[in-house]
């Protein structure tokens, strides 16, 4: 390892085309092209996810826990979260083997206000900010 700690950009989710929802964490050291073999300056990086997908009868409520749960064992490991950390969608919703589900967008955005992140996606002209949520 690189530096004195792991950090992260944020938390990609995806969905199984169900009601399953899953999530993970890919993070780095502080290293950036700058190994040193010889000196035994050697780059890591890793990912830490959900084993399955967290299915349930609400995909908000299986989402949450999968987000909720790979956050705090990434923070129980001691990864930061770099200052512009938000959650993303496996392949922005445009994989064919991750169907995105409508509303994709505003949903994921939605849970990244709710960590006090900031929202990555663009959304339908006619959704407005209020009180931290997106609302149509």
């Amino acid at each position: 390892m690189i530096g004195p700690r792991y950090w992260a950009t944020g938390i990609t989710v995806s969905c199984d085309g169900r009601d399953g929802w899953g999530a993970q964490v890919d993070f780095y050291d502080d290293g950036h092209g700058d190994d040193d073999p010889g000196r035994g300056r050697i780059s890591t990086e890793g990912t830490l996810r959900t084993r399955y997908f967290v299915g349930g009868g609400d995909q908000v409520d299986s989402l949450t826990l999968a987000i909720d749960t790979v956050k705090a064992d990434a923070e129980k490991m001691g990864i930061a979260w770099s200052d512009a950390a938000t959650v993303y969608f496996t392949g922005d919703g445009g994989l064919p083997d991750w169907p995105a589900p409508e509303g994709w967008r505003e949903l994921v955005n939605n849970h990244a206000v709710r960590l006090g992140w900031q929202p990555a996606y663009r959304v339908d002209p006619g959704t407005v900010w209020r009180s931290g949520q997106l609302n149509a």
